[in-house]
């Protein structure tokens, strides 16, 4: 966040043009883990950046913000490798690269191919951070053109290659990319337990998205954001950003983000970049519990350019330390995101409507993903040289956690409406801890992208986001197909019999920490219920003033599906219900497997009349005469397991549950 202009003129020193595979991590064991090599290594020094040149590198730590070095080797796994032959015709071949005191490093390929049959990995001293395993599948789609950061000073490059393997190697690196901040939250699961490693985390007021109630009707949207590197030919610089849907919902691998953060073109294939996600805490807790290393390697690189501000005509060209029109830009990654990322395509609204309230989600700092939140109105402005009230202003308020602004890091992150939809995407702004409530942030408006910012497909969001030319207003997001985890819910009572005019308390639960809640108290209408309709996850005080068997009905909302769940709650007159308490268990056995008795008094055959049973949507599938018999033998085992209910001919108010199970 916090704008600048970054000259990349010479930018096409990195520049590949082409199509360019994933860096998705296929799985396995380097072979090195599992067969003892005694061999020594060799090690390659790679120059530690002075301190100089981090401070340098630190210069505009509020505007665009820089975590890395990138320095100049010449690297070759075949000719600078060491290589070991084993007795069945196979071969190893490892390579160290060390730079003293980085946090991390992430190597560039400018020569990158496997052969058939052989595979790479590459991991850090103590071996916790280990990705790949990287074969021909990487390079069949294409040129591997560099890593992820990977944690510690020195890493190592594993190269194992079978008597068979078909192809020739090319392994050869021409950049190293120095970490000296900004991933601190990201390598902290990774370090050794004795590391002297003291986490930089972001400001002291920022939220975590693990961070209840901050966090509560957001878990899709939290999924949707995305961190990201990018490079010019010095530095590596970190932004945030969010995957969208559009309109045919076919989960098109769309990344929105800031123009800034990078300075893009329309059509420009991008090398440099890599996106990181589900990169969170999984507890509210400061300074601990950093993102999981499980999902440290859920990582993708590169992409094509869709649509940019940068190639549109407002104010553009801008002058130094301006943004391009409405400062937005349309990514689409290489390859389809795997569903075990969980990426949320997030919804959007372009009808620059009233936004009354809303989070922004965000990376401050390059650190672990943070919620901020508002509950005023947005207004329209405009902002450092961009088009005219093409920005939303918001200012932040506290939460039960913190008060979250947006730090440098922050730039290019969604922020929601009240309808969790993406209007905007950061720009810049002024929001700090010390004095959160009084300066604002700038998000470039969407509505403005839409259309607005030049007359080209290069220029705006429509011809991607609409593709069905459908001209609505907003979409809501999605999980794509076998994303997302499966949605279930489940309704908790104290008893499921009442008597009339008593109140009584439901319990509402589901497997999503963020779901919404709808009741309804009287499905079959009966009448007399109290409230009839309630949004509260646990609902009390519900009265029930009419007799009979009312149908109650939850339905659990969230990006991960609509899950509905009823139930029957037996409401009981007051006149004389007493008297009939014990008819309340006279089936037995119950649960049972559809053969059961009905155990009655002669007295209730008078005063009962015969019995029914009904099924769940209220259909009578057995009569029976309650004068046959004081121990009465039912048989159902031909209907369907499930709930079914035994309700009386001059007693209706009087209802027992049958459960059949199979």
């Amino acid at each position: 966040m916090k704008y600048t202009k970054i000259n990349l003129i010479s930018v096409i020193t990195i520049l590949f043009f082409g199509s360019y595979q994933s860096q998705i991590s296929q799985g396995g064991t380097p072979f090195s883990f599992t067969h003892n090599i005694s061999t020594p290594i060799n090690e390659f020094l790679i120059d530690q950046p002075s301190s100089k040149d981090i401070e340098l590198a630190k210069i505009d730590e509020k505007e665009t913000y820089k975590v890395g070095i990138i320095k100049s080797t010449n690297l070759s796994l075949l000719n600078n490798g060491t290589w070991i032959n084993h007795a069945d015709g196979s071969k190893s071949g490892f390579l160290k690269i060390r730079s003293k005191s980085a946090l991390g490093l992430s190597l560039f390929f400018d020569n990158f191919s496997i052969p058939d049959g052989a595979e790479m990995f590459i991991y850090n001293s103590n071996k916790k951070h280990l990705i790949g395993k990287f074969n021909s599948i990487t390079n069949s789609k294409n040129l591997l053109t560099h890593t992820q950061v990977v944690e510690g000073e020195m890493i190592t490059i594993e190269y194992f290659e079978p008597s068979n393997a078909i192809g020739n190697l090319k392994i050869d690196i021409h950049k190293v990319g120095y970490i000296f901040r900004g991933f601190e939250d990201y390598l902290e699961p990774f370090k050794s337990n004795s590391s002297s490693f003291t986490p930089k985390i972001a400001e002291f007021c920022q939220v975590d998205v693990a961070c209840s109630p901050e966090n509560i009707g957001w878990s899709e949207q939290i999924d949707a954001v995305v961190h990201f590197t990018y490079t010019d030919p010095n530095y590596i610089y970190v932004c945030s950003s969010s995957v969208i849907n559009n309109t045919s919902q076919d989960c098109t691998p769309y990344i929105f983000t800031a123009w800034h953060c990078g300075e893009p073109n329309a059509n420009q294939n991008l090398s440099g970049y890599t996106w990181y996600w589900n990169y969170q805490k999984t507890s509210c807790q400061p300074n601990t519990n950093a993102s999981n290393p499980s999902k440290g390697n859920q990582t993708m690189i590169n992409g094509v350019v869709k649509a940019t501000s940068g190639s549109g005509t407002l104010n553009n060209p801008p002058s130094s330390n301006q943004v391009a029109g409405s400062d937005f830009t349309l990514i689409e990654l290489n390859t389809t995101i795997p569903s075990n990322y969980n990426a949320y395509f997030a919804g959007w609204d372009r009808s620059n409507s009233l936004v009354s309230n809303g989070v922004g989600i965000h990376h401050p700092n390059g650190s672990a993903k943070k919620i901020s939140t508002f509950n005023s109105n947005l207004t329209s402005t405009s902002y450092n040289g961009g088009a005219f009230n093409a920005h939303w202003e918001v200012y932040w308020d506290a939460t039960s956690n913190g008060h979250g602004v947006t730090e440098a890091g922050s730039s290019g992150s969604p922020i929601f409406n009240q309808y969790k939809r993406i209007v905007g995407q950061l720009s810049g702004g002024s929001s700090i801890c010390s004095s959160p409530a009084n300066f604002n942030d700038l998000y470039g408006k969407f509505s403005t992208s839409w259309t607005s910012n030049g007359n080209t497909n290069g220029s705006q969001l429509e011809p991607w986001l609409d593709p069905l030319s459908l001209n609505i207003n907003s979409i809501d997001g999605t999980y794509p197909p076998g994303g997302g985890s499966s949605l279930s819910c489940i309704i908790g009572l104290y008893s499921d019999s009442v008597d009339q005019g008593t109140p009584m308390d439901f319990f509402g639960g589901s497997n999503s920490s963020t779901a919404s809640y709808s009741w309804e108290f009287d499905i079959n209408g009966l009448g007399g219920v109290s409230p009839t309709t309630s949004t509260d996850q646990d609902p009390s005080g519900i009265i029930f003033n009419t007799a009979g068997n009312f149908n109650v009905e939850l339905t659990v909302t969230s990006g991960q599906g609509v899950c509905t769940i009823d139930t029957i709650i037996v409401v009981s007159s007051n006149t004389g219900i007493n008297n009939y308490d014990h008819l309340l268990n006279i089936v037995f056995p119950n649960p049972n497997n559809g053969i059961f008795n009905l155990k009655l008094s002669s007295k209730d055959f008078n005063e009962l009349g015969n019995g029914y049973i009904f099924n769940s949507i209220g259909e009578v599938i057995l009569e029976i005469d309650l004068k046959s018999s004081e121990n009465m033998l039912v048989n159902l085992k031909e209907n369907s397991p499930g709930v079914y209910y035994l309700k009386f001919e001059k007693k209706p108010f009087i209802s027992q549950k049958i459960i059949i199970i199979d």
